[in-house]
C-alpha cells in the first residue's frame, strides 16, 4: 500500500484543527449567552434572569414631518405568580400582605395569581394596576419594597395628537388578543407585550415595533439586578411617514363637518319628526391620482385618538354605545348606494361596447313606462328628476339625466317606441369591477368593506328572484342593489382622470430611520381596459357637469377647471310625500388639463349639488392654496372646525 502524501496529511491535519476551533468556538458561545455558567448565590436566591428588551416604537408623522403618534411612560404593578411562596396557608399570607401595602383588593391578586398564563410562565408579569401616576408609582414602590412577587414597572405608551380627525387613521394599540396569543408568541414578543390593533398602527406593526433585545442579568429576590452578563441592543423601530397632508386634512374635516350639518335640511318634511333622531356622518377624500396617495382622509364622526389609552370606562362605553358608530372609518369600512356619481362609468362600458357614442341623443320627458312582462295591466314608473329633454352624453352628464341612463343599462322594447340595446346587468356588472367596485381595494388599512356589485347570478343566489328590467335600471343609475365606499368612488375617479389606470390607494409616503425617508415600492394597478378616445368623451361629459350649467357647479373653486359628477341616492323608507331620506355625493378631479387629485364627498343626509358640492368645493380650495403658496411660507397646526 503507498503512504499518504505528506501534503495530503498536512491538509488533513489543518482540517481537524479547524474543525476543533469551531467545536470551542461554540461552545464558548453557548456557556457565555445560551447557557451561563454565572456565580450565582442561590441560598440568598440571587440567579440569573433573561430579560426581554423591547425597542422604542417609531413615530408615526405626516408627510411633512408633523408628529402625530409617539412614545411615553406609564407605570404599572405587576404580580410575578412564581415568585410567591408555593404552599397554599404561606401565599395567601404573601397576597395579603401585597394587598395591605398596595391597596390592591385580595381578590384581583389571587385571581391574577391562577390565571392561565400564571400556570403556562409563572414567572410572566400579571397586571394588577394600571395607568398609575408618576407619584402613586413612587409611593406604591416604597410600600412594597422588599416584598417578593410584586414589583411597578415603568412600561411604555402610546400619545396620540388629540385631533379626532387621524383617530380612524392612526388606530390604537394594546395587549396581545387573547385569541390570538400563540401567533404573537410565536413571533417572538413577550406574553405582557403590546401590538397594533387598528389602524396604521396594526397594518405596519412589523415595522413599527423594530428588532427586540436581550439582557442576561443576575437578579435577587425582589426582582433587582445586581450584575449585567451580557446584552443584546434592541433595534429602535422605523417611524412611518403617513401620505397625510395634516393641514389638508384639517380643512377637508372643517368643511365636511359644515357640510353635514347643512345637509341635515333635507329633513325639515312631514313626518320627520316621528322618526329616531338621525346620525350626522359623512367622509370626504383627497387622493392623488397619479399614485393612489391619500391626502386627506376624514370620517365623521369621530372620537379621540387618545381614548382607548388615557379614557375613563364611562368615556369609551359612550363610544362604543354611540349610534353614530364612530369607530367605523366611513371612507373605507362603510358601503351605500353611490348614486348617480356612478353614471361616468356606465357612460364609458356603453361607449366601449358599442352601445352608444359621444352623440347619442335619447329624450327624457320626465319618465318612462314599462309594463310588466308576465302581467301586461301592471305597468311601471321609473322617473327622472327632471324633464330634460333631448340629450346627448355630455349633456346627460352634465344635467345628470336618469332616463339617458336608464336606457344605456337596461334599453327600452316597448309597443309603438323607438327600440333602444342596452348593456344589460351583466355586462354592466363585469365594467364596475373592472373599475374596482364589489372587491376591495387594497389600502394598506385593516377592516376595508368590499361593497356589492350585483348581477343575475347575484340575486337568484341572493334572494332567489330573477333580474328584472327594473333592477337594471336602478343599477344604471348607481341605486338598487349597488354599493360602494367613498374610497373606491376615489379609485374610480382617480382612474378616469389618469387615463384608466385602477390605483391601489395607500396612506403609506415612506419609512424614516434616523432621518432617512425610504420610499415603498410602488403600489400595483390594472388597466381599466378603456380606450383614450372614450375615455376623453367621458372627461368631457364631466367637465360640462362642472360647468356654469351643470349639476356640479357648486363644488369648482374659482379659477379651477374640474371634471365633477353630483349624486343623490334614495335610502330608507318614503314620507307620506312619497319621498326618501338621500345621501349627498360629490365626486371631482382637477386641474381637468392635467389631474393631480381626485376628491370624493359622502354626506348621510343631503343632497350632492346642495350640499356635498359646497364641500368639495371647499376642500380644492385649500388644496389649490397650498399648493401655490410660497415655498418659504410657514404652515401652521391649529385646530379644525370639527374637534374645536
Amino acid at each position: 500500500m503507498s503512504s499518504i502524501p505528506t501534503g495530503m496529511r498536512l491538509r488533513v491535519m489543518q482540517l481537524a484543527l479547524c474543525a476543533v476551533f469551531v467545536l470551542l468556538a461554540v461552545q464558548v458561545i453557548r456557556l457565555q449567552w445560551l447557557d451561563p455558567v454565572v456565580p450565582a448565590d442561590y441560598a440568598s436566591g440571587i440567579a440569573p434572569r433573561d430579560v426581554a428588551l423591547e425597542p422604542p416604537r417609531g413615530l408615526i408623522t405626516d408627510r411633512n414631518g408633523v408628529v402625530l403618534a409617539h412614545n411615553t411612560a406609564t407605570y404599572r404593578v405587576v404580580l410575578i405568580p412564581g415568585e410567591l411562596p408555593a404552599e397554599a396557608s404561606a401565599r395567601r399570607s404573601a397576597l395579603f400582605t401585597i394587598e395591605q401595602r398596595s391597596g390592591i383588593p385580595f381578590d384581583t391578586l389571587e385571581a391574577a395569581a391562577s390565571t392561565v398564563l400564571a400556570r403556562v410562565d409563572p414567572f410572566a408579569p400579571v397586571r394588577v394596576r394600571d395607568e398609575l401616576t408618576h407619584e402613586d408609582a413612587v409611593a406604591i414602590r416604597a410600600r412594597l419594597a422588599g416584598v417578593r412577587g410584586v414589583r411597578v414597572q415603568a412600561t411604555p405608551a402610546r400619545a396620540y395628537a388629540s385631533d379626532a380627525t387621524l383617530a380612524h387613521l392612526l388606530g390604537t394599540i394594546g395587549a396581545l388578543p387573547v385569541d390570538e396569543v400563540e401567533a404573537w408568541l410565536g413571533r417572538g414578543y413577550p406574553v405582557d407585550g403590546v401590538v397594533g390593533l387598528t389602524g396604521v398602527e396594526a397594518s405596519f406593526e412589523a415595522a413599527l415595533r423594530g428588532q427586540p433585545g436581550r439582557r442576561l442579568v443576575l437578579a435577587d429576590p425582589q426582582g433587582r439586578e445586581v450584575a449585567l452578563i451580557g446584552e443584546a441592543a434592541a433595534r429602535p423601530g422605523a417611524d412611518i411617514v403617513l401620505s397625510i397632508d395634516l393641514e389638508l386634512q384639517h380643512a377637508t374635516a372643517a368643511a365636511l363637518a359644515e357640510g353635514i350639518e347643512r345637509g341635515l335640511a333635507i329633513l325639515n318634511r312631514p313626518g320627520a319628526s316621528t322618526r329616531p333622531p338621525p346620525a350626522p356622518a359623512g367622509a370626504a377624500l383627497v387622493m392623488d391620482v397619479r399614485t393612489g396617495e391619500l391626502l386627506a382622509s376624514v370620517s365623521l364622526p369621530s372620537y379621540d385618538p387618545n381614548l382607548f389609552s388615557t379614557g375613563s370606562q364611562a368615556e369609551i362605553e359612550r363610544v362604543l354605545t354611540d349610534p353614530a358608530r364612530p369607530l367605523i372609518d366611513r371612507t373605507y369600512m362603510e358601503v351605500r348606494s353611490p348614486g348617480s356619481i356612478f353614471k361616468p362609468l356606465v357612460a364609458l362600458a356603453a361607449l366601449e361596447e358599442g352601445i352608444a357614442t359621444a352623440s347619442t341623443r335619447i329624450t327624457s320627458t320626465g319618465a318612462i313606462t314599462i309594463r310588466d312582462r308576465f302581467n301586461p295591466g301592471v305597468v311601471y314608473v321609473f322617473r327622472d328628476w327632471a324633464a330634460h329633454g333631448s340629450t346627448d352624453m355630455a349633456q346627460a352628464l352634465a344635467r345628470s339625466s336618469d332616463v339617458y341612463f336608464y336606457l344605456l343599462a337596461g334599453g327600452y322594447d316597448e309597443v309603438g317606441a323607438e327600440r333602444f340595446e342596452g348593456l344589460g346587468a351583466d355586462t354592466l356588472a363585469e365594467w364596475a369591477r373592472r373599475a374596482g367596485l364589489g372587491a376591495p381595494t387594497g389600502i394598506d388599512l385593516p377592516g376595508e368593506a368590499p361593497g356589492t356589485v350585483p348581477d343575475s347570478h347575484w340575486k337568484e343566489e341572493e334572494f332567489r328572484e330573477p333580474w328584472l328590467l327594473g333592477d337594471t335600471y336602478t343599477f344604471g343609475i348607481g341605486q338598487g342593489y349597488l354599493t360602494t365606499t367613498p374610497l373606491q368612488m376615489a379609485v374610480l375617479t382617480a382612474a378616469l382622470a389618469n387615463g384608466g389606470r385602477v390605483l391601489q390607494p395607500t396612506v403609506l409616503h415612506g419609512l424614516s430611520r434616523q432621518g432617512l425617508i425610504t420610499a415603498p415600492p410602488p403600489r400595483e394597478w390594472r388597466d381599466i381596459g378603456a380606450s383614450a378616445a372614450n375615455l376623453q368623451t367621458v372627461r368631457e361629459g364631466m367637465l360640462a357637469a362642472a360647468a356654469p350649467a351643470g349639476t356640479a357647479r357648486t363644488g369648482v373653486p374659482a379659477g379651477v377647471s374640474l371634471g365633477a359628477k353630483t349624486g343623490t341616492a334614495e335610502f330608507g323608507v318614503p314620507y307620506p310625500d312619497g319621498q326618501y331620506d338621500t345621501h349627498g355625493w360629490y365626486i371631482a378631479f382637477g386641474p381637468y388639463e392635467d389631474p393631480e387629485v381626485a376628491v370624493v364627498v359622502y354626506l348621510e343626509y343631503g343632497v350632492g349639488s346642495t350640499h356635498a358640492g359646497p364641500v368639495a368645493k371647499a376642500i380644492l380650495e385649500a388644496y389649490f392654496a397650498q399648493r401655490n403658496a410660497p415655498a418659504d411660507t410657514p404652515t401652521t397646526d391649529q385646530p379644525s372646525a370639527a374637534t374645536r
